[in-house]
């Protein structure tokens, strides 16, 4: 514990430029951008120039950035070691997560202000580990997003929509019903059944055409996964996703023709399914509406819900 302070509490806003470190030696700010006129080349910036630059309250945003674009490409295996040894870095990042909590007020506490803070969670979205202490992690930070979203009709939520499609929350759910279980499954694939629910996240899905067939690979991979042990709340979220999908008839409803797996027509997803009748009811009238008209491919579709047990 040499490279933290005696104390987490002094002011970070007030203390920007007075951050003690090592037993209260001034940070080190010799760097790549030491003189105000010297310009910073960040994207050959080094880890070690980055780490520095985290001791400079102006650059401190820009830093993190670049160091979180580091890690995501692989450049280096050990960047968490270099952040904790080096001197005061761990400090001011606490720092950084205390001065959040002067806004923790409902008068102050704006939706931004939510999303950045829910933002810290998203780590917990991105690893692909699936043992069980991870599993945990991965359906608590869904839950805590998921409150954002409860209130369909709710003018904060559309703010909610947006900041959280702009933070990158979508492939983050897509990742979770991926590698997470039923639970995660299940919360992710109601998270994205929300954000489909507004204008703009319907928009977001559908264009470009092809990060809707990312979606529509994500859930037919989990479905046909499922086909010895169906989850009826998985596929209640996933069904009420392809329902809203379809209600885009320039794209979703096309590719939706191409991408449903017909699987859910067969006899271990529609006796599941008779648990839920509602669930049911909106998987047939789904492949009816797909088999009225959204595409040249209207009778093949036909073919498959005539086949199948939908109406049995």
């Amino acid at each position: 514990m040499l490279n933290l302070p005696d104390s987490l509490y002094p002011d970070p806003i007030q203390g920007d430029n007075s951050v003690m470190s090592n037993g209260g030696a001034p940070a080190n700010n010799n760097g790549p951008c030491d003189g105000a006129s010297k310009a910073i080349d960040w994207p050959s910036a080094s880890v070690e120039d980055l780490v520095v630059l985290l001791q400079e309250p102006e650059h401190r945003e820009k830093a993190i950035s670049s160091l979180t674009q580091i890690k995501k490409q692989g450049r280096i295996q050990d960047l968490a070691l270099h952040i904790w040894r080096s001197i005061s870095t761990v400090f001011l990042l606490l720092s950084e997560v205390l001065s959040i909590y002067k806004s923790l007020t409902p008068e102050k506490l704006t939706m931004k202000d939510s999303i950045q803070i829910h933002c810290y969670l998203y780590p917990f979205l991105e690893t692909e580990e699936t043992s069980k202490p991870f599993q945990y992690l991965r359906l608590m930070s869904l839950g805590v997003i998921g409150g954002l979203l409860k209130e369909v009709g709710d003018p904060s939520t559309k703010v909610a929509v947006h900041c959280l499609l702009e933070s990158g929350l979508f492939p983050l759910c897509l990742k979770s019903i991926e590698y997470g279980n039923e639970l995660s499954q299940s919360t992710a694939s109601w998270i994205m059944s929300r954000i489909m629910m507004q204008e703009q996240g319907l928009q977001y899905c559908c264009e470009p055409a092809n990060r809707l067939c990312v979606i529509m690979k994500v859930f037919n991979d989990v479905i046909e996964k499922m086909q010895d042990e169906p989850s009826t709340t998985v596929l209640k979220n996933i069904i009420q996703c392809y329902v809203i999908l379809s209600d885009d008839p320039s794209r979703g409803c096309l590719l939706l023709r191409s991408f449903i797996p017909p699987i859910l027509t067969t006899a271990p997803y529609i006796e599941a399914l008779r648990a839920r009748p509602i669930t049911l009811k909106n998987l047939q009238d789904l492949f009816r509406k797909l088999s009225m008209g959204c595409g040249p491919n209207a009778e093949a579709v036909g073919d498959v819900t005539g086949s199948s047990h939908l109406d049995r």
